[in-house]
């Protein structure tokens, strides 16, 4: 089959790889109808943070199951599968309290490792992929909605709704959101959805500041106009009660705890690939008595929530695709996305 593979910094190559097959099982394999490149896979693509090479990328995919291990209970071959980016094994203590990144099983090699796309672990942009503790890691998609409306639930629809839940967006709240790519818009549209008051959405790119102000939020470029003082005037110099990093910058971790109120939450949900960040902790998140979280997105927690309202018509997760091209030309999709080409904002890949 055809899958797209890592072969060092900027190379992307549409190669042959092996079929996959079932090796436990609990496994699947799934013959994929849609995947996608995401900001994550631009670490990658820029070298970091890992050295190794040879592996099929890609964590953002569904399809049909096209075999299934005898182990398998929720689901049969045929079915219509949402793949959550992260594998958990669903029975360890962390996977029980729908903590799955942290899978004991899965994460024995250590954190991140668990998440398909790598040497451990092929990925899913390609022709199919095999999905193990399928039971734990796959949810039906509904007759009522096409691939495209269900495939961010794999990995950004619930990053960005993790981090209106981790900053504890409430009503009547301001909300900063580093960031307007696909996680930072999901993240805007979550903040929205649970009452936000006002979402300043802050990004450097005027096209994806363009289209925040559609969705209804502030928008606010650094380098032309002051973020500090701007959220001054928003909140009558208290600062935002939120703020929700979702680029994986380090500076702009700065500025979250700058522009937000004393007792205020920051959540950060970016892909930080450096280990150790230097914060100002003791002036600012002891002084202020801020809040930060973190983490990995869970699927598992999240997609039984977001999907009734796709279903409903509340969130369009559609909305952010920009470029639809075949998997076989997925390398000019990795160097559009990188570049900003062409006003876009997300790839989706068909294979």
């Amino acid at each position: 089959m055809k899958g797209i593979v890592y072969h060092g910094p900027r190379d992307m190559r549409v190669d042959d790889v092996p079929d996959p097959a079932l090796q436990e099982p609990g496994d699947v394999v799934v013959r994929i109808e849609r995947t996608a490149i995401c900001g994550s896979d631009l670490h990658l693509y820029h070298g970091e943070p890992l050295a190794m090479s040879g592996f099929t990328m890609g964590h953002e995919f569904l399809g049909v199951i096209e075999d299934a291990g005898v182990d398998v209970r929720r689901f049969r071959k045929g079915d219509r599968v949402i793949v959550s980016c992260t594998v958990g094994c669903g029975d360890c203590s962390a996977c029980r309290q729908q903590l799955c990144s942290g899978c004991e099983v899965t994460t024995v090699f250590g954190p991140l490792t668990n998440v398909f796309g790598s040497p451990l672990l092929p990925g899913g942009q390609a022709e199919a992929a095999r999905v193990p503790f399928a039971d734990a890691n796959l949810f039906a998609v509904p007759d009522s909605l096409d691939a495209e409306r269900a495939l961010f639930l794999t990995d950004i629809l619930p990053t960005g709704y993790m981090g209106a839940d981790l900053a504890e967006v409430a009503p009547g709240d301001v909300v900063v959101v580093f960031g307007c790519g696909p996680v930072g818009t999901f993240a805007q549209r979550s903040a929205l959805l649970r009452g936000a008051s006002c979402v300043v959405a802050v990004d450097l790119d005027r096209g994806r500041l363009a289209k925040a102000e559609k969705r209804g939020c502030v928008s606010l470029d650094p380098s032309r106009e002051s973020l500090v003082e701007r959220v001054r005037e928003l909140t009558a110099g208290r600062g935002a009660d939120c703020a929700i990093e979702a680029v994986g910058l380090d500076t702009l971790l700065r500025d979250a705890i700058e522009v937000t109120r004393p007792g205020g939450r920051i959540a950060v949900i970016g892909v930080f690939p450096a280990d150790e960040l230097s914060l100002p902790f003791l002036s600012g998140v002891i002084g202020k008595n801020l809040t930060i979280r973190g983490g990995l997105v869970n699927p598992q927690r999240y997609v039984p929530k977001l999907l009734p309202l796709i279903e409903q018509g509340r969130i369009d997760p559609g909305e952010i695709i920009t470029h639809r091209i075949p998997l076989t030309e997925g390398a000019r999709g990795y160097e559009i996305f990188d570049a900003h080409e062409e006003d876009v904002l997300k790839v989706v890949l068909e294979p």
